[in-house]
């Protein structure tokens, strides 16, 4: 477990709304996984504020895929964008 979270930007409704509870639980479930790889992956790598946040990134598994950004001041992956291929 890590310092890091996850987080909808701007907000749930506009990301997932539309999805079942199902498919929002696999949503999370990879965002969740993806906060947990940024923070391995930053273990022992200084802040710098001129890298503060990440441009934006893409990451697919299954039929979820999810564009983020990793905000390093924060700790925290922002989630802005996420498909199911299996909605309707």
């Amino acid at each position: 477990m890590s310092d890091w979270t996850w987080e909808y930007v701007p907000d749930a409704a506009h990301i997932v709304g539309g999805l079942t509870p199902a498919q929002i639980g696999e949503v999370e479930s990879l965002a969740a996984r993806i906060a947990d790889a940024v923070a391995v992956r930053r273990i022992g790598t200084p802040f710098d504020i001129r890298d503060s946040v990440s441009g934006v990134k893409s990451y697919g598994e299954g039929p979820v895929m999810i564009w983020f950004l990793e905000d390093y001041r924060e700790a925290v992956v922002l989630v802005v964008r996420a498909h199911h291929f299996g909605a309707d």
